[in-house]
C-alpha cells in the first residue's frame, strides 16, 4: 500500500514539474516573438512606403475623375482617402507585430464602371459609389476602416478577424450590393479580394495577395463578357435601381 502510495506521489510530482517546465516554456516564446515582432521605427516607415506603393499600382484611365489629394476624407464617399488608409495600415501592421493578433484586409473594385462613366457619364458613377460605400460601411463594425483607394476601389480594413472569418462580411457585402445593382438593370458587379498576413509577413504582403485575388475576380469577369457578348459595346444601364445612402 505504501509503496502504491509513493509512486502516486512520484507521478503527481512529475506531471507538475512538467506543467511548471511547459509554462516556463510558452512564456519564453511569447516574449521571444513579440521581440520578434516588434518593427524599429525605419521599418515601420519602410512597411508604410510599401504599402503606399501597393495602393498606388492600379492605374484608372481618364474617364473617371481621380480622388482629391491631401484630403483625409473623400467628398463623395464620406470614406477615408488613401494617405488615410495608409496611416491606418501602418498603426495596425504596428499592432500585429507587437501584440501577434489577426486583421484582414479586404478589396473591392466596382468592376465596369468606368465602360458606365464613359456611355452615361461622371454623374452616373457619382451616384452608383456612395451607395457601394453605405453598403461596405453598414456591414462593418465600428473598429473597422473603410477607404476608397481608387476611381472604383474600395479598401477595408478588418482588425482582429482572420481569413476565414472575414468571408462572413465578404459575402454579405457582394450579396448585397449585386442584389440592388441586379434589381436596378446596372450592369456594374464586384471583384473582391481579401488576405490576411502570414506568419512572419506583414499587411503590406496581404495587401498584395488581396489585390491578386481581386485582379483575378476582374479577369474572370472580363472572360464571361467575351464569351456573351464578343467585342459588344457596354450593357444598358438604368440608375434607378441605386440605393441612396444614409
Amino acid at each position: 500500500m505504501t509503496d502504491n502510495v509513493l509512486i502516486l506521489l512520484a507521478v503527481l510530482v512529475a506531471a507538475n514539474v512538467v506543467l511548471i517546465v511547459a509554462a516556463l516554456i510558452r512564456a519564453w516564446l511569447r516574449r521571444r516573438r513579440a521581440s520578434q515582432y516588434e518593427p524599429p521605427r525605419a521599418n515601420q516607415t519602410a512597411d508604410a512606403a510599401r504599402l503606399a506603393a501597393a495602393a498606388r499600382s492600379y492605374a484608372p484611365t481618364a474617364t473617371v475623375e481621380p480622388l482629391p489629394s491631401g484630403a483625409r476624407v473623400d467628398p463623395l464617399t464620406g470614406m477615408l482617402t488613401p494617405g488615410e488608409w495608409n496611416r491606418v495600415l501602418a498603426d495596425e501592421d504596428a499592432r500585429i507585430h507587437r501584440y501577434g493578433r489577426p486583421a484582414t484586409i479586404v478589396l473591392v473594385e466596382l468592376d465596369g464602371l468606368e465602360r458606365l462613366v464613359a456611355v452615361l457619364g461622371q454623374e452616373a458613377g457619382d451616384r452608383i459609389l456612395p451607395a457601394v460605400a453605405d453598403s461596405l460601411s453598414r456591414h462593418a463594425r465600428e473598429a473597422d476602416h473603410v477607404a476608397r483607394l481608387g476611381p472604383g476601389r474600395f479598401g477595408v480594413l478588418l482588425p482582429e478577424t482572420g481569413e476565414v472569418e472575414a468571408v462572413n462580411y465578404v459575402e454579405r457585402v457582394r450579396q448585397i450590393c449585386e442584389l440592388w445593382l441586379e434589381a436596378g438593370a446596372i450592369s456594374l458587379r464586384l471583384a473582391i479580394g481579401w488576405a490576411s498576413p502570414a506568419v512572419d509577413a506583414n499587411l503590406g504582403d496581404a495587401f498584395v495577395e488581396a489585390q491578386e485575388r481581386m485582379f483575378a475576380e476582374l479577369r474572370r469577369g472580363a472572360r464571361r463578357d467575351t464569351d456573351i457578348t464578343p467585342g459588344g459595346p457596354p450593357a444598358a444601364t438604368d440608375l434607378e435601381g441605386a440605393p441612396s445612402p444614409a
